[in-house]
């Protein structure tokens, strides 16, 4: 279960302009981050933060087909953090999933291989009484690959 919205803590962002969202840190380390909405959490994020952790093994399990083909061998993809703030809201998407490779026997490094996977709801998507969202998974940032 995902903490409560006490357990949020503000973190700044720098950019152009500099903003502010919010963060906790669930047991395994995994960072859930939202949005800032007049100097606290996001209700909506926070929300929308308890779904997606409630399912996050079949969601993470998604997520992680579209990295096989990146070819990693020697290690695994550890997801480092759920967002739901601005970097998910710049790539319109519900959320993002963000995985750091960690070769095997090292713990990550900011050189490490990186890939955010954006969770989106298609347009055309109708929201009524069957209502059963279907994400549209996809790479949206990679640093650190070769080739």
């Amino acid at each position: 279960m995902l903490v409560i919205p006490s357990e949020f803590l503000p973190i700044h962002r720098l950019g152009t302009p500099p903003y502010d969202e919010w963060m906790a840190v669930l047991p395994d380390n995994t960072e859930v981050v939202v949005a800032d909405v007049a100097g606290k959490p996001s209700s909506i994020g926070i929300e929308k933060a308890i779904a997606i952790v409630q399912s996050r093994a079949y969601l993470e399990a998604r997520a992680r087909q579209l990295l096989v083909p990146l070819g990693m061998e020697d290690g695994e993809w550890r997801l480092i953090s759920i967002d739901f703030g601005s970097e998910a809201q710049h790539h319109d998407c519900e959320f993002l999933m963000c995985f750091a490779f960690q070769a095997a026997m090292t713990d990550p490094a900011g050189t490490s291989p990186y890939v955010e996977v954006g969770f989106a709801l298609p347009a055309s998507l109708s929201v009524g009484p069957s209502f059963s969202p279907m994400f549209v998974l996809m790479i949206q940032t990679t640093a650190g690959l070769d080739g």
